[in-house]
């Protein structure tokens, strides 16, 4: 089945000066685990995730979560998304934009997520202008029969 069929048409995305802030209430709101970052012309040119808030928030815990057992106070955690509520998305985004094609195959799009680590990816056009978004959730609903 091809991606178009099944594809969340949800097209929740932050501008690259959205603000920390807005962007972990839009996250929270639109049940997504990241956004796609639009340009002044609407094409996808970076991906802000939970994970990029907590590296933004605490740099090094994601990597020393993989190596020891380290907990950070929630206290520590909450006053530093604080600190970067108001800074743009554009200095913690990844740049790096892994996409699905409307004329992907469910098959590619799961190989793709598994072998990248991803909970969802933007589905984009030719001129990478958002059209939708798949989730895990999704490919495993779809793959149930």
């Amino acid at each position: 089945m091809k991606v178009r069929e099944f594809m969340r048409r949800d097209l929740t995305s932050v501008d690259l000066d959205t603000t920390v802030s807005h962007a972990i209430y839009l996250i929270h709101e639109s049940g997504l685990a990241s956004l796609p970052v639009l340009d002044e012309e609407g094409r996808v040119v970076g991906v802000i995730s939970e994970r990029d808030l907590i590296r933004a928030a605490l740099p090094g815990y994601v990597d020393m979560l993989q190596s020891v057992a380290f907990l950070p106070s929630l206290d520590q955690l909450s006053r530093k998304l604080r600190e970067i509520g108001g800074k743009p998305v554009s200095e913690f985004m990844s740049r790096e934009v892994v996409a699905a094609r409307p004329d992907d195959n469910d098959l590619q799009v799961a190989d793709l997520m598994i072998r990248r680590g991803l909970k969802q990816l933007p589905v984009l056009d030719d001129q990478k202008r958002l059209l939708g978004m798949v989730r895990r959730i999704d490919l495993l609903h779809r793959l149930r029969g």
